[in-house]
């Protein structure tokens, strides 16, 4: 039928989708739940960023990034022997939620230092074993011990 790639319908009829994402529900959950990157709905269009990312089963780690229309969004996480290492890229003139899975507060830095006390980072809540913290534009490198 000319078809260059999978359709969604396989008759003919010309009311039948012709259009297949294939494999787009898996990518979008790579996105989505590994990468943890989301849009908050306070901030449509990426102005704010939910970082959430999903350490599931005996995954050891995860990298991705979004091109959004203020700029990259980027997370990589990998764990080890109870340690955490959450790497995030967040673009100019926005701002993210960013769960760093923890015991507690008291467990994350970011780049050596407690992360409530570094610039663009402010600690807000713990919930679901996640520190929540509020951050500014720009690179971190958040470490937690003994988390989930």
């Amino acid at each position: 039928m000319g078809a260059t790639s999978l359709t969604e319908a396989w008759d003919t009829n010309p009311i039948s989708s012709q259009n297949h994402c294939m494999l787009g529900h898996i990518e979008e959950w790579f996105y989505r739940s590994l990468g943890g990157i989301s849009c908050d709905p306070a901030g449509p269009g990426f102005k704010k960023i939910i970082l959430k990312p999903q350490m599931v089963g005996d995954l050891t780690g995860a990298e991705v990034s979004h091109a959004s229309p203020y700029g990259r969004i980027a997370v990589k996480w990998t764990r080890a022997d109870g340690i955490i290492l959450l790497d995030v890229v967040i673009p100019a003139n926005t701002t993210a939620m960013v769960h760093v899975p923890a015991k507690d507060a008291a467990a994350v830095t970011e780049s050596g230092q407690p992360a409530g006390r570094t610039a663009g980072v402010k600690f807000l809540r713990m919930a679901d074993a996640d520190a929540v913290l509020e951050v500014q534009s720009g690179h971190y490198q958040f470490q937690s011990r003994g988390a989930k």
